[in-house]
């Protein structure tokens, strides 16, 4: 079911649900630049069979989510995902978090600790700064060789036309699955034709990055957390390395963490079923 929630400054945004809404609820807040769908249907179905809420969303300037009229950081980011909690009237919510929708759900948190029943975080980090040209200011690694040679490339050409540039965001699909798990062309391919779509208005999606580069690093404060959390990461994450997930493991009190080999920053859609069974196992104990 899709639904329109409204943000404490006016916007929109698109939200889908599936399940039964007397279930307890998961939110899944997706990464920097990327719209509600890239989180794989079938991972939205496996969680409600095993008897959850779940709640998927446009963040503003992406997808059918209305468009900011001026800059924002991550925490104006966490606010949105508490309108969409709040909007659904679900009470509190499991929070799921990829990459940079990580640190959304920590800055969640981390400011409405009663929406938040625990957390997951996959492929994140507690450092902020989107600037690859910029050493982290947390002083862990940057973007590895992969992901630095594509933003080369994308710099050097600009992209002209509509074919180059859904040939550019499948190439950078494919960095982000990363080398070592199976990459379904066909797949990606259609997704980035059904992001394309969603969509008539100029796209402002690179605002999120500059709300990257305006959030302070908040490693001293999420050890203040009091809320079951798992950390999933990759040991081949091409974004944020390894020692990211391990930074965020040692700074939240009480986190476990999974080790994923062969993973990259996000999971391809055929290990929805594995990554669903990470979280299921981690909702039900917490």
């Amino acid at each position: 079911m899709e639904r329109s929630i409204p943000t404490q400054d006016g916007l929109i945004l698109w939200a889908e649900t599936f399940g039964n809404r007397c279930d307890p609820a998961v939110l899944l807040v997706m990464g920097a630049t990327a719209p509600g769908i890239v989180w794989p249907d079938e991972l939205c179905r496996l969680l409600a069979a095993a008897g959850y809420y779940v709640v998927r969303y446009d963040h503003r300037d992406t997808g059918r989510s209305g468009k900011s009229d001026s800059e924002y950081d991550l925490t104006t980011m966490a606010a949105d995902a508490a309108a969409v909690i709040a909007g659904l009237r679900t009470g509190s919510a499991h929070v799921v978090g990829q990459s940079a929708g990580g640190m959304v759900s920590l800055l969640l948190a981390l400011g409405r600790p009663e929406l938040v029943r625990s957390l997951v975080l996959l492929s994140s980090s507690p450092h902020t700064n989107a600037d690859t040209r910029t050493p982290p200011r947390t002083r862990r690694p940057g973007p590895r060789e992969p992901v630095l040679e594509q933003t080369a490339r994308h710099g050097s050409s600009p992209l002209t036309t509509p074919n180059e540039r859904r040939s550019m965001a499948v190439e950078g699909w494919r960095t982000l699955v990363g080398s070592a798990a199976l990459f379904d062309r066909v797949y990606w391919e259609d997704l980035v034709e059904r992001v394309a779509a969603r969509s008539c208005e100029p796209d402002t999606s690179g605002r999120h990055m500059t709300a990257m580069d305006r959030t302070p690093p908040f490693t001293s404060r999420i050890s203040a957390l009091d809320v079951p959390t798992l950390v999933v990461h990759g040991e081949q994450d091409p974004v944020f390395p390894l020692e990211h997930g391990e930074a965020l493991h040692r700074a939240i009190p009480r986190a476990r963490l999974r080790r994923i080999a062969g993973m990259g920053h996000i999971f391809p859609p055929h290990w929805s079923s594995m990554i669903g069974e990470l979280i299921v196992d981690h909702l039900r104990r917490a």
